[in-house]
């Protein structure tokens, strides 16, 4: 089929392939396991219907099913295609040397963040040789609007992309946000620059986060430093916030 063919705006009907793509769509869209009862209500479908359509995508590793629960979700399958694009591949090339620099320079683990439908994804970290650091996981996240990652990559948009996203947080989330409040604390975060302060999902760390912005000023992603605070030390994470700063500086240049 040739290009000036795809461009045409014909109605060409592929059942099968739409069936799948609802089915990863709405899985997508869920925050925890889903049932295929309640799958097939989502979407307005019998169990009969998306029946052989689950199991294949179980076979290909798109999707898995809780051995206990029966309960569908998705795998990271997806996101490790998503990672395969040029542009992402492109930041992680960019960042991860820069990243790794920095890990030992400040001894801590940082954090490569994207904003993805109104959710934070860690496509990228670098562990250290400190006896005790904070790691989370490739493909870990979080509400957008909820994390300090989130937030600060959407400090730094557009009004308009701003509104885009917090259409992706109400859908992700399930409900409404309180624009009002995340408007002000975006607009806080984009002075400063940085989000430096406590963690509001764990005890004993402290956020540390900057932008990774394009040369219009746009964040396309947020480097964050969980950084570990120990009882008997007074960390010096001002130190910490100017190497983010600095390393996030050198990927900008590079992008």
């Amino acid at each position: 089929m040739s290009d000036d063919e795809l461009n045409e705006e014909k109605s060409y009907s592929a059942p099968a392939l739409e069936k799948g793509l609802d089915i990863l769509e709405s899985l997508a869209e869920r925050a925890s396991a889903v049932s295929l009862r309640d799958l097939a209500t989502r979407l307005g479908k019998s169990k009969n219907e998306i029946f052989r359509m689950i199991h294949v995508l179980i076979a290909r590793g798109y999707v898995q099913r809780d051995a206990e629960t029966e309960e569908l979700s998705l795998t990271n399958k997806l996101f490790a295609l998503g990672l395969q694009t040029p542009q992402s591949r492109t930041l992680l090339e960019v960042a991860l040397p820069e990243m790794k620099k920095l890990a030992e320079e400040v001894d801590q683990a940082p954090h490569l963040v994207v904003v993805h439908k109104g959710r934070t994804v860690i496509i990228g970290h670098i562990p250290t040789n400190s006896d005790v650091t904070f790691n989370l996981h490739l493909g870990y996240g979080r509400p957008a609007s909820e994390a300090t990652t989130g937030k600060v990559i959407m400090a730094f948009q557009t009004d308009d992309k701003r509104r885009q996203m917090f259409g992706d947080c109400d859908r992700y989330g399930g409900m409404t946000i309180d624009r009002n409040a995340l408007q002000s604390a975006l607009d806080e975060i984009r002075g400063s620059g940085h989000v430096l302060g406590k963690s509001t999902d764990f005890v004993g760390i402290t956020d540390i986060c900057c932008p990774v912005l394009d040369a219009e000023g746009h964040a396309v992603a947020s480097i964050i430093i969980p950084h570990v605070d120990r009882v008997r030390e007074n960390p010096d994470h001002t130190n910490v916030l100017n190497a983010v700063k600095r390393a996030c500086e050198r990927i900008k240049s590079r992008l």
